[in-house]
């Protein structure tokens, strides 16, 4: 499978997201690029979904 390098990025950050979804539900502190990583995720969900971000 060929991906764009857009389309690559928006994949790592997902697992990034949700790597620090589980992190969190387990009661653990993220640093900052997991914190990152899981609001940009949840960001890209709502949009998906067609909510609005303001």
């Amino acid at each position: 499978m060929h991906l764009l390098p857009r389309e690559t990025e928006k994949l790592l950050l997902h697992l990034a997201g949700e790597l620090a979804k589980k992190r969190k539900a387990r009661g653990l502190k993220l640093n900052y690029p997991e914190s990152i990583a899981l609001i940009s995720s949840e960001l890209l969900e709502a949009a998906r979904d067609g909510r609005t971000v303001a």
